[in-house]
């Protein structure tokens, strides 16, 4: 434990000593017992304007490391450099850039975004677009210089993702991690001052661990549901649907259902539902799809080289759990998919946005258009679970009144978007196709 070397009075060294021990205990590779369990109970807890969408369920791939050079490189000279906190990555793929503050002022975050091209002697460029930025600071302190950090205070990082993973996992991991992720929340809460709640969380955790037996085996029973739920909610939302004459359903194949709806135009008929992932479950029309070496083909996975273009709406089971079981809450987005191109993103995110307010007419009462270039509309649906038992044929109702909203009462709304996938794909491509 070489890193602890500070005082609470030198806030450089508090930030230093919180910097390296952060990056302990989110990587991986290090000995302190957690594999990538912490990590990705801070990728899930990032806050929603940081735009974080990337699949955490497999993190073997995942580098961590602190305090890694940021230069700014033109004609092959470096032209300038920094320094940045906190450096996570999945190299060609996506990136978090982290930057730490408890009291100095911000000089870098404006560096970092607009003008550095290389971060770790790896261009920007080779992540695919995929990069996400995070600022972390005192609450009473100004927020980042560049508005396209994302802002995240010490008080939400403790209280929305440290407490509650060591109020849930305590006694999974070696009792001297744990020791010390208690010891590391304490010293966050002193160096950025908010020890008053500290006495109420050694007050849950020593419930917590009392309890421990009881509380896993209620746990472990709602996992295995919930698991199970992942994998079914396809088939239940069609046979729902079916159920109340809206259309038919039948197996696609392994993961997908497919929809036939009653009394719609051709190209409003034909509706896929796939469930291959723990998190995202995907709601898209036939022809949303594409692969972009033949884009008269419609397609329902990414083909083996990953040239596909795709937009649909979706649910996030795993991301969203909290808000599904804790506040009763299903979230609907419309999304601009991650994968795409960059230029297909770009100029459908543009098309989308000159004909915004014709969609905002469109959508139902509680929608809203977000303004993100990804997940571009989001609708918040109501679990109606009168009791425990009821809960997930609950989501699926909610899901149904969420798909009749967006889609089978609203064929203009779809029909707009099929017009605006259409347009931007001939605008990126050079390609006209026609909607299904």
């Amino acid at each position: 434990m070489d890193v602890i070397e500070y005082s609470l009075g030198s806030q450089k060294k508090a930030e230093v000593y919180v910097n390296r021990l952060l990056a302990y205990f989110l990587d991986p590779e290090e000995p302190h017992g957690m594999g990538s369990d912490f990590l990705r109970a801070v990728l899930d807890g990032l806050p929603t304007k940081c735009g974080f969408q990337e699949d955490v369920h497999d993190l073997s791939d995942v580098a961590v490391d602190d305090q890694v050079r940021v230069n700014k490189v033109k004609d092959g000279t470096t032209k300038s450099s920094g320094i940045v906190d906190l450096f996570i990555a999945v190299p060609n793929e996506w990136f978090l850039m982290i930057e730490l503050k408890f009291s100095a002022e911000d000089t870098q975050t404006e560096f970092y975004y607009r003008e550095a091209t290389h971060v770790g002697g790896q261009p920007k460029a080779a992540y695919e677009s995929r990069t996400y930025y995070l600022y972390l600071h005192q609450h009473d302190q100004p927020p980042a210089n560049e508005p396209d950090f994302s802002n995240w205070t010490w008080k939400a990082f403790s209280a929305d993702v440290l407490e509650p993973f060591l109020f849930e996992n305590a006694a999974r991991y070696p009792q001297r991690t744990v020791a010390q992720l208690r010891e590391f929340n304490d010293d966050i809460r002193s160096i950025a001052g908010m020890t008053d709640q500290q006495e109420n969380a050694r007050e849950k955790i020593a419930l917590y661990l009392e309890h421990y037996d009881a509380i896993r085996d209620v746990s472990d029973t709602f996992d295995s549901r919930w698991d199970d739920f992942t994998d079914e909610w396809g088939t239940q939302l069609g046979e729902a649907i079916e159920r109340d004459g809206i259309g038919s359903y039948s197996a696609f194949d392994e993961d997908l259902t497919a929809i036939e709806l009653e009394g719609t135009t051709d190209g409003h008929r034909d509706w896929k539902f796939r469930t291959s992932s723990s998190d995202w479950g995907m709601i898209f029309k036939d022809g949303w799809w594409r692969h972009t070496d033949d884009l008269d083909r419609t397609i329902y996975a990414r083909p083996d080289n990953r040239n596909d273009v795709r937009i649909g709406f979706h649910h996030r089971l795993e991301r969203n759990r909290d808000l599904a079981v804790g506040e009763r809450t299903l979230k609907i987005y419309f999304r601009n998919m991650g994968a795409n191109d960059q230029e297909f993103i770009d100029a459908f995110a543009d098309r989308f946005s000159e004909r915004q307010s014709e969609i905002a007419n469109l959508l139902p009462r509680t929608a809203e258009v977000t303004g993100n270039k990804r997940n571009m509309i989001a609708a918040p649906y109501d679990i109606d679970a009168d009791s425990p038992e009821e809960f997930f044929d609950a989501y699926v109702g909610a899901l149904k009144a969420a798909f009749v909203d967006l889609v089978v009462d609203n064929e203009k709304l779809v029909a707009l978007i099929d017009e605006i996938y259409a347009e931007s794909i001939h605008d990126v491509y050079g390609v006209s196709i026609r909607s299904l």
